[in-house]
């Protein structure tokens, strides 16, 4: 993978492990390091329907990593 692509997977990453600790849906930054993209991309989903193509789930729904409710 070339420089420039792992420069924006990073930043893919960083994106979502950012608003998912905005979420309120884990508090150990390190613990979502060990995520992969897509686990990461899809708890972002769940939670944060706008940005989807299905529209996302409702509100209120556990997180199936962390196995905290979102409010």
């Amino acid at each position: 993978m070339g420089t420039w692509m792992r420069s924006a997977v990073r930043k893919k990453k960083q994106f979502y492990i950012e608003r998912l600790m905005q979420f309120g849906l884990a508090a150990d930054r390190e613990r979502l390091e060990e995520w992969t993209m897509a686990e990461l991309r899809r708890e972002y989903e769940r939670f944060h329907p706008t940005h989807t193509m299905e529209g996302g789930r409702r509100h209120g729904q556990t997180s199936t990593r962390t196995s905290e409710a979102h409010h």
